[in-house]
């Protein structure tokens, strides 16, 4: 498949946004841990907006979109909304920030109000998820980098030697600022050009077999469309582990600085069971 052109950007558009919305709908039941959305949508969808005229049914489901709002927008996935109020209470009292215990995650419990603390990563384990979310940006960078490049990057099967490649020319990959063998430098002597470009006679050989080839110029543009998708591949790989690498070290990042802080959980006038180690 090669790789699309501005000619049919708007085509892969046409496919791609559909899918975008499905996942936004997965993103939402994701972060709710509810299908609650879907389901309202269908049911608006197929009944319209009418209102429900039972009453106790009407104010179960005023009580679960309640609920799934607070999930969505809060990021705690509280389990009633008796239990929302309650938190929401608590950080107001103790000056906590709803966020923090958003990106705390599964690291806080929000019905006992504290922190996991026999669940806390160490520091060990903290500093290799910085090292993996780095290295995966590292690595993301320099593949969106390549995907601009206008040669595909090729080797010799015999030599393991990489080589930037056009229809009409191969550059080494190493060492850099090397001299390109081109097609209509075949003619000279096989030593001239290995001592000029850095490639071994053998390589050189073999490269003017390839440049002269009439199949080199479909060849070179498949290989840079096949390269050029193979970029993309690893850039959303890469996107998706920095992003996972980043949230699991700020998870344990702030779970740490509020288990640090020693909040009392409980709220005035209610009593409250801890989750103590035994």
């Amino acid at each position: 498949m090669d790789f699309p052109d501005a000619a049919n950007v708007s085509s892969i558009f046409g496919v791609v946004a559909p899918l975008l919305i499905g996942a936004a709908f997965l993103w939402v039941i994701w972060r709710t841990e509810s299908r609650y959305v879907l389901l309202s949508r269908l049911w608006q969808l197929v009944h319209g907006k009418q209102e429900i005229s039972d009453p106790q049914i009407r104010e179960f489901v005023d009580e679960q979109t309640s609920l799934i709002s607070f999930r969505m927008f809060a990021g705690v996935p509280v389990a009633s909304l008796n239990e929302a109020h309650q938190l929401i209470e608590w950080t107001k009292l103790n000056g906590v920030q709803m966020r923090t215990l958003s990106v705390c995650g599964d690291l806080f419990d929000p019905e006992l109000r504290q922190v996991k603390v026999h669940k806390l990563p160490s520091s060990f384990s903290q500093a290799w998820r910085l090292i993996g979310f780095f290295t995966a940006v590292a690595v993301g960078c320099g593949s969106l980098m390549s995907l601009f490049a206008s040669q595909p990057l090729l080797s010799l099967k015999s030599t393991q030697r990489y080589f930037w490649a056009s229809p009409t020319e191969v550059k080494p990959l190493w060492p850099l600022g090397a001299a390109a063998l081109g097609v209509s430098d075949c003619s000279q002597a096989a030593s001239a050009n290995a001592a000029r470009t850095t490639f071994s006679e053998q390589e050189v050989g073999i490269l003017c077999d390839v440049l002269k080839s009439k199949t080199m110029p479909e060849f070179t543009r498949k290989a840079l469309s096949d390269q050029r998708w193979a970029l993309v591949m690893l850039v959303a790989f890469s996107v998706w582990l920095s992003w996972i690498g980043l949230f699991a070290w700020a998870a344990g990042f702030a779970a740490h600085n509020l288990a640090k802080r020693r909040i009392d959980p409980s709220l005035p006038g209610s009593q409250l069971s801890l989750d103590l180690p035994i």
